[in-house]
């Protein structure tokens, strides 16, 4: 199968359209030339409007001079405004527009002849010559249609050349043939100076219906392929059925007026409104689909709005348009240019923000124009008075609603600075410490963003930054050195934008400010942990080991050991170093089995610890060791016991501790716990675990489960 390269593609497309632009070239300089332009006399009948001093007719006409008909060999043909008219379909009958052509054909062979006179209106008859059209006679008015057309069909081919085998690229670039069709003919006949044949007026004419509905044809059916295919319907092929059955009523003139042709072209475009809003329901989870839909309704209905609402309505509605149809084919390139945007999906994440503004200006625009055409056409007003009439009623009424819809709308997507904060800050603040702003910013930043999902990946950030054409937003996390992804916002509906890109500014800026102010505090108060220590350590420890050494009972003195113990615990837990698992356990062992000697039992001490290296805070060793050697003393108090067995377990991510000793006292054994088992289960607790007592085949147990890290989310107890 033939699959020509880019480059070919585009060769090819180029010579086609330099092919059009050589034909439309030769064709309206095979045009009679006068010399002479003309316009509309305010009383009836044409003005000379200015002679080239280079023309035929140089030394016969003058500027302002009036004509009132032509004198056509045999036949007299009055001079009308609509020998000038620019687009002959706006004629209110095929009856008018063959006349237009006959008169056109007569006028034409005339002056080929040399019998066309033209009649002044002091009743001279003034011989008017032609000669061959030079191409600087050629208006402005005519490259532009010309360029206009070149340009959509150009960037319809670039488009396509890199996406052959793609059929909305290919829907993309029939467009642009259509667009090289009908503006080019329209440039011809649009722009000619009064003499034209019929029979080529009539045929560029057909041309320009031709271009016309093939391009409304593929524009339609584009959106019923792009972003996404609605159905498995070949509504291609019916557009582009209806679009040739029209051409060939318009034609062979099978109706009686032309507003067939114009109301064709509408009803075939309103069918793309339809498709429109499919495409936005099916887009609606496809936050890239969507930015694209977005730039591509806003390239087309910006374009082909205004020319509707300038050209095609005013010409359905039989009012003379408002403004040159040739200067209006320029607003094609605004949907060209476009298109080809959403074609390629290039930076389609900056629209978002300002989508509804462009959208607001637009109708603004728009509405003052219908009105108008409304009141000249239905109330028979004055050009002035109506434009008045319909400036007061979009001011009045138009832009009053715009506003509170738009209020509505700012209200609804929550995208203000104060929606900002109020999601932001309930996680900051609620941080107590500066080692659990990792996890709040991230909190702030799903609340705020309500993304699908949050990964954290290794590396810096400087600054936030949108990746992937605005799927992923990039955080940098300050308190951990990583950097958050937060992939589809809102749940996929939207793509990120520049302006998340503030509020994510404004969220690391929160944080900083939260960061600061808790390393303040905790600044100050370990600086005041720090003395009340040093001072319980000089004072009190200086006073028991005085009373150490005076003591002369061992039981006084054993007393005194256990409090110094007890203090140096104390202190411990006010230090800000940590120990890792291995060392607390060995710790704990330890002093097990000192207790245990002492008193005669034998210490079976089991540990079968994964997490050995993992960091524990001192507070929360004071309270394990505390945990343990209170379990053991309530054994060595309350029973006889041979054997203590101590076990250390993980399960996941917690610590399991359980105590069992034999030698159980049925006198001391009742229905209430004692105070040493209340201890531990209130320390249980404020480290997040729990605790539970039990006897099982003549042994009495304890076991505690607590989470080896600092759990700053609520949740249920940890289950035993």
């Amino acid at each position: 199968m033939f699959n020509p390269s880019p480059r070919l593609t585009v060769t090819l497309s180029g010579l086609l359209a330099l092919c059009v632009l050589l034909l439309s070239v030769s064709t309206a300089l095979s045009l009679p030339w006068t010399g002479i332009s003309w316009s509309v006399h305010p009383d009836g009948g044409l003005t000379v409007q200015s002679v080239d001093r280079h023309g035929p007719n140089a030394a016969t006409f003058t500027d302002g001079m009036r004509a009132t008909g032509f004198q056509a060999a045999e036949r007299y043909i009055d001079a009308n405004a609509v020998l000038l008219i620019e687009e002959p379909d706006v004629l209110p009958a095929y009856a008018d527009y063959n006349q237009l052509m006959d008169d056109s054909s007569t006028l034409a062979n005339a002056a080929s002849s040399g019998s066309l006179s033209v009649v002044s209106d002091s009743g001279e008859q003034l011989a008017l010559a032609t000669s061959t059209r030079p191409l600087h006679s050629l208006p402005l008015l005519f490259w532009l249609q010309v360029a206009f057309g070149m340009i959509g069909a150009m960037t319809g081919a670039i488009v396509w050349s890199v996406r052959l085998r793609s059929l909305p690229a290919a829907l993309y670039f029939m467009t642009g043939i259509g667009y090289l069709i009908f503006a080019p003919a329209a440039a011809v006949y649009s722009t000619r100076e009064l003499l034209i044949d019929g029979d080529l007026f009539r045929t560029l004419s057909i041309a320009n219906h031709f271009g016309a509905l093939f391009f409304t044809a593929s524009l339609t059916s584009l959106l019923w392929h792009y972003p996404i295919r609605i159905g498995r319907f070949p509504i291609a092929s019916l557009c582009y059925l209806v679009a040739a059955l029209t051409w060939v009523s318009d034609t062979l003139q099978l109706t009686s007026t032309s507003a067939q042709f114009h109301l064709s072209v509408l009803a075939i475009f309103a069918l793309s409104f339809v498709f429109a809003f499919f495409q936005w329901l099916g887009t609606r989870s496809k936050p890239a689909d969507r930015a694209a839909l977005r730039w591509f309704l806003l390239s087309i209905y910006l374009a082909t709005g205004l020319f509707a609402g300038v050209i095609i309505i005013p010409a359905a509605l039989g009012v003379m348009p408002p403004a040159s149809q040739g200067v209006m084919f320029g607003a094609f390139l605004i949907m060209y240019i476009g298109l080809a945007f959403g074609i390629t999906r290039y930076k389609l994440f900056q629209l978002e923000r300002w989508w509804f503004s462009i959208w607001a200006w637009f109708l603004g625009g728009l509405a003052v124009i219908a009105i108008d055409l409304l009141l000249v056409s239905f109330l028979a007003l004055s050009k002035p008075i109506a434009l008045s009439l319909a400036v007061a009623l979009v001011g009045w009424i138009y832009f009053p609603l715009r506003q509170w819809l738009w209020s509505k709308l700012a209200r609804r997507r929550g995208r203000t600075i104060e929606d900002w904060l109020a999601q932001a800050m309930p996680p900051m603040v609620s941080a107590s410490r500066t080692n659990q702003l990792g996890n709040a910013l991230q909190q702030s930043a799903a609340a705020v963003f309500n993304p699908l999902d949050i990964t954290e990946t290794e590396g810096t950030l400087v600054k936030p930054a949108i990746t992937d054409n605005g799927l992923c937003l990039q955080l940098p996390s300050p308190a951990d050195h990583t950097v958050l992804r937060l992939h589809h916002a809102d749940q996929g509906a939207r793509l990120f934008t520049s302006r998340d890109i503030e509020a994510a500014t404004l969220i690391l800026q929160l944080y900083r400010l939260v960061e600061e102010s808790l390393s303040a505090h905790e600044q100050g108060a370990r600086s005041e942990r720090d003395r009340i220590r040093q001072d319980i350590h000089d004072d009190l420890g200086a006073k028991l080991l005085t009373l150490l050494h005076r003591s002369n009972s061992t039981d006084e003195q054993k007393l005194v050991r256990d409090a110094i113990r007890d203090l140096r615990d104390l202190l411990s837990t006010m230090e800000t170093f940590t120990l890792s698992l291995d060392e607390a356990a060995l710790q704990w062992e330890q002093e097990a089995r000192q207790r245990c000697d002492a008193g005669g039992v034998t210490l079976e001490w089991h540990s079968s610890l994964a997490s050995l290296d993992t960091e524990i805070d001192q507070r929360r060793i004071a309270d394990l060791t505390r945990i343990v050697r209170e379990a053991v003393s309530n054994a060595l108090r309350h029973a006889a016991p041979s054997v203590i067995r101590i076990k250390l377990s993980e399960r996941e991510g917690s610590l399991a501790i359980s105590v069992e000793n034999d030698g159980l006292n049925q006198d001391k054994m009742g229905s209430h716990e004692g105070r040493g088992i209340g201890i531990i289960r209130q320390r249980a607790t404020r480290l997040g675990g729990v605790a539970g007592i039990g006897v099982q085949q003549d042994f009495w147990w304890v076991n505690v489960r607590v989470p080896l890290q600092v759990d700053d989310r609520a949740g249920d107890p940890l289950p035993l």
